[in-house]
């Protein structure tokens, strides 16, 4: 039996807890998982994607996916990941140059799989331990289960082979080690690349000591382990020098496929030259590519029926493909909802390929598309006269963005614009982007400055979305815009420039649209400033949606001059990068005279934002209870139901359903797209969304904005689309599932979507009646979840009492959104 070092894991575990209460960089999180059919608990322990890999952060362990045994006197390592490997040239100990000074072969190269992972351990009495990236055993706050679907499918694959499970956990747990494994399979879940029944399964390709270093057992051994336990095999070979593994590599790239096989790319598994195990990937960029492209582009379509996308590369054949698939989509509504669910997918661009007559690799060969994706396609990489360029800072308050952004407006009046945040006081946030692309669109205007704080990754998101969204609204098809980022406060300045930036926000006094010292308060101030640092992420290159951008400027704002710093900064860089927009650096004078200029700026509008602990301003607001989408007309609405369960009678019976529906209807019919008890207990999501709506809906908040009647609901003039799919009820109560858009709030001016909002709920639904006297509405909730559980909503009359009716093709119908006290 493998030893355990017990001092060491008690090591690791409050070096764990130690990192836990870090505000931000290298930060650690736990979540307390029950192991299935044991009473026993497990640790998950997990960082942030962009703290592995960088030299400034030293981690206690690099594993991702850590799971120890909740025992203080005997804690234990029960799962243990890969260390984060990344791709050749992602960090720089993945260049090509590192890897040949700094490891040494024999190189294992295994094919990578493309399914979702799962770690298999197992208890000293044999019971198995079963998780996915960070969970194992039961959850309530996602429809799709990997842990427990991995689970499932273990058990019957050793079922088949006539193995009592208990004699896998025994023998990892005396190995003291995690078969990690991928599980593949398109009934479950779909991904890029097909895995049909025959190709389905958990495919094993390592073996973990549950060690703090990491140290995994040779593709061989794992070989023989899949072997015996009956998992399918991950294809391997072995190259014993670096040279001939990149000739191999890059000659697969290539071609794209391996022995004709389409895959996502290969990991390497070797040795540092200090005897250290060691992992980086080498992933294919096509065909996977243009599928991923294809499957964004159709679930994009899906949720806003527009089919406008931001992609640089296949624009001609992503074009074809949605000219085939959306009057498909149109036509059937399951095939839409099944995509969304991630099912179909593959189905679907093999019915493209098919009807266009070339597989994908033969679509990337193919010299005729190619000319046609010339044709279609912009050059990006040409940047010439016509270019256009947006910059995008990413700061918080304080940090001189604003007096940047003003001085080099002042350099350049005709050809640069600026676009403030704080002075659009409208609903619809895409103004920002709206306002920057018209200017941007006219002649004369070079670059615009889109001046928002942009401190976190869904800002940023947003930004892009809209740019590609509404680019060609404004501006010709072909307009090359290079979209470069100004980023004031890096991940290493953030606790530096802390105290600095609220002593100039506290200087500045009242010399802003929201952020007013003088008249708020310097409390409130604070709590503003607090709130943007805390949620405040700093650029990660290697992810979206920063990998998007064209270039990068770090700046620093701990100069006392900082932002003039700045300023020469930016214009040395486009200078140097972009001479077409920067030709020359202007001379030290004008740019001083630009500065003095900017720091004389008055805003003109007074922005009223929320947030902060001042009573005064909270009396002046309404407090919701719940944000809903009220149906117009309630009588209307029940006919609708009555008669389509008429309708529906070859399902069965529903004289009795009828009958209570109209005896016990309630008064009035909404869905509950956001509650206050989701906004404070629920889960991120849910608390996200409740944030949202709240920012949203600010200004119809404002008590001033009323009469001083009591109200009890107010009405916006925003919409909500939805679709009724199907009728659930038991005894206690009647209740329609409905479909609703991941976004599904539209504005009542100009009709578009309102980005970041949905339904917190699970499942949205309509309560249509209560049956029993001490039945409250939100039991509707546990219905659903409870006919989803048993019956997956599979349609018919249950014996347990649970009922399910689908409500067949039903038309599209219009709520209008209502804030509720």
């Amino acid at each position: 039996m493998a030893t355990v070092d017990l001092e060491d894991c008690k090591r690791l575990v409050q070096e764990l807890e130690a990192a836990a209460e870090l505000p931000k960089r290298g930060k650690a999180y736990r979540t307390i998982c029950q192991i299935s059919n044991s009473d026993r608990k497990v640790a998950s322990w997990k960082f942030n994607e962009w703290d592995y890999g960088k030299n400034n952060i030293k981690l206690p362990i690099n594993a991702r996916g850590l799971f120890i045994l909740e025992d203080q006197q005997a804690p234990r390592i029960i799962v243990r990941g890969y260390d984060k490997f990344f791709n050749i040239d992602e960090v720089a100990s993945t260049s090509w140059q590192w890897l040949s000074s700094n490891t040494v072969g024999p190189y294992e190269v295994t094919v990578k799989e493309n399914g979702c992972i799962i770690f298999i351990s197992g208890l000293q009495d044999g019971t198995l331990v079963i998780c996915s990236k960070h969970s194992t055993g039961n959850r309530d706050d996602t429809d799709r289960n990997h842990s427990i679907a991995g689970e499932k499918y273990l058990l019957k694959q050793l079922q088949a082979q006539k193995i009592d499970p208990k004699i896998l956990g025994q023998e990892l747990h005396g190995m003291n080690a995690t078969a990690v494994a991928e599980y593949c399979d398109d009934s479950f879940e779909e991904h890029i690349l097909e895995y049909s029944r025959d190709a389905a399964g958990l495919y094993l390709h390592g073996i973990n000591q549950n060690q703090r270093v990491f140290k995994t057992l040779p593709a061989q051994e794992v070989t023989g382990f899949a072997e015996k336990y009956g998992f399918n095999k991950v294809q391997h070979f072995t190259h014993h020098d670096i040279s001939s593994l990149r000739k191999f590599l890059e000659q697969c790239a290539t071609a794209g496929t391996f022995h004709d096989k389409e895959i996502e790319g290969f990991v390497i598994r070797c040795k540092t030259i200090s005897a250290h195990d060691f992992f980086f990937k080498f992933k294919f960029e096509e065909p996977y590519l243009m599928y991923r492209q294809w499957r964004e582009a159709t679930k994009k379509y899906i949720e806003t029926n527009s089919r406008v996308f931001g992609f640089k590369k296949h624009r001609f054949i992503t074009n074809k493909y949605l000219d085939f698939v959306i009057p498909l989509l149109d036509a059937d509504s399951s095939l839409r909802d099944d995509y969304m669910k991630d099912f179909g997918i593959i189905k679907l661009r093999k019915m493209f390929l098919l009807d266009y007559g070339l597989s994908g690799v033969e679509i990337l060969n193919s010299e005729k598309v190619k000319r046609l994706e010339a044709q279609n396609a912009i050059d990006y990489q040409v940047v010439d006269e016509k270019t256009k360029f947006l910059l995008i800072p990413v700061a918080t308050i304080g940090c001189g963005k604003t007096t940047a952004a003003l001085t080099l407006t002042n350099l350049y009046p005709e050809s640069w614009a600026h676009v403030q945040n704080d002075d659009i006081t409208g609903r619809d946030k895409s103004l920002l982007m709206k306002k920057s692309l018209e200017l941007l669109g006219q002649k004369n205007v070079k670059a615009v400055i889109v001046d928002r704080n942009n401190h976190q990754f869904r800002e940023r998101k947003q930004l892009f979305e809209w740019f590609a969204e509404l680019k060609e609204k404004y501006m010709p098809y072909d307009s090359n815009v290079k979209i470069i980022a100004l980023s004031f406060l890096p991940y290493e300045d953030i606790e530096a420039t802390t105290q600095l930036t609220i002593q100039r926000v506290l200087a500045r006094g009242d010399r802003h649209q929201s952020i007013k010292v003088v008249t708020d308060g310097e409390k409130k101030v604070l709590g503003i400033m607090k709130g943007f640092l805390n949620r405040y992420q700093p650029i990660v290159r290697d992810r979206s949606p920063d990998s998007m951008f064209d270039n990068v400027i770090t700046l620093n704002v701990r100069e006392t001059d900082s932002s003039l710093i700045n300023v020469h900064k930016i214009l040395t860089v486009l200078h140097k990068k972009y001479p077409v927009l920067v030709p020359e650096i202007p001379a030290t004078d004008a740019i001083q005279s630009a500065f003095r200029k900017s720091l004389d700026y008055k805003p003109k509008i007074t922005k009223v934002i929320g947030g902060g602990n001042r009573r005064d301003r909270d009396s002046l607001k309404f407090k919701p209870v719940y944000f809903s989408a009220q149906l117009r007309d309630s009588s209307a609405f029940l006919e609708f139901i009555c008669r389509r369960c008429f309708e529906r009678q070859d399902l069965l019976d529903t004289s009795i359903l009828r009958k209570s529906l109209k005896n016990n209807a309630q008064p009035e019919f909404h869905i509950t797209l956001s509650h206050v008890i989701g906004g404070k207990k629920g889960s991120k999501k849910q608390r996200d969304l409740w944030c949202e709506y709240n920012k949203r809906y600010s200004q119809d908040l404002l008590k001033s904005g009323l009469p001083p009647t009591k109200i009890s609901v107010i009405k916006t003039k925003d919409t909500v689309k939805f679709r009724v799919k199907k009728l659930l009820w038991d005894d206690k109560i009647v209740t329609a599932l409905v479909e609703v858009a991941e976004e599904c709030v539209s504005d009542g001016s100009s009709g578009s979507v309102v980005p970041g909002l949905g339904c917190a709920n699970e499942y949205a639904h309509i309560t249509l009646a209560v049956l029993q006297p001490d039945v409250k509405p939100v039991y509707s909730n546990t219905l659903c979840q409870t006919i989803f559980d048993k019956h997956k909503f599979e349609a018919g009359c249950f014996t347990d009492g649970l009922n399910c009716m689908d409500m067949g093709d039903t038309q599209s119908m219009e709520a209008d959104l209502w804030i509720n006290l």
